[in-house]
């Protein structure tokens, strides 16, 4: 598991709630490339984390056209990783696993996207880069059903800062243990 989503109100994000800051240290995130969205980290020892991602302002128009513009408050989707960070080839040996398993009798086709380009601008102006690869969305299937992929770029220690102080929480959390 590399991460879970969390959609929060802006306001939120901005400000978070005593239940929040009480239990678990925030990292700073930034805003993505798109523009619609911003976050903010909390990351464990284990090197999983949980984004608290919001649309700026909670602006409707930042929802239209985005993956998560249809979701709720609360999880909304959930990534896997992969440590070579080389996305087209880990895409093309899923693919290739999924068409084997496709391929078997009585199997619903199941298949994901080609790698797509993604990043944020942290804080303190670094650029952090990513591709992600996205399940395709088919027979009533829906975002957050099925995990992504993350894979890094840059150098993932830029988009997840395992720093002693970010994963240090007054709750004693160390990482994620089920979904």
């Amino acid at each position: 598991l590399d991460h879970i989503i969390i959609l929060i109100p802006y306001t939120t994000l901005l400000d978070p709630p005593a239940w929040i800051t009480d239990n678990f240290t925030l990292s700073p995130g930034g805003r993505h490339a798109d523009n619609k969205t911003e976050n903010k980290l909390i990351c464990f020892q284990d090197g999983s984390y949980i984004e608290l991602i919001s649309f700026v302002n909670d602006d409707p128009k930042n929802r239209e056209g985005h993956w998560w513009g249809s979701k709720s408050f609360g999880i909304i989707d959930f990534a896997f990783t992969d440590s070579s960070g080389d996305a087209e080839i880990q895409y093309s040996e899923l693919a290739k696993r999924l068409q084997e398993l496709n391929a078997k009798e009585g199997q619903s086709k199941f298949e994901y996207a080609e790698p797509v380009a993604g990043g944020r601008k942290r804080p303190d102006g670094v650029d952090v880069k990513w591709k992600v690869t996205f399940p395709v969305l088919n027979d009533g299937r829906q975002r957050g059903e099925f995990p992504f992929f993350c894979h890094d770029v840059t150098a993932r220690k830029l988009r997840v800062p395992l720093e002693e102080k970010n994963v240090s929480h007054p709750s004693g959390a160390v990482g994620i243990k089920e979904m």
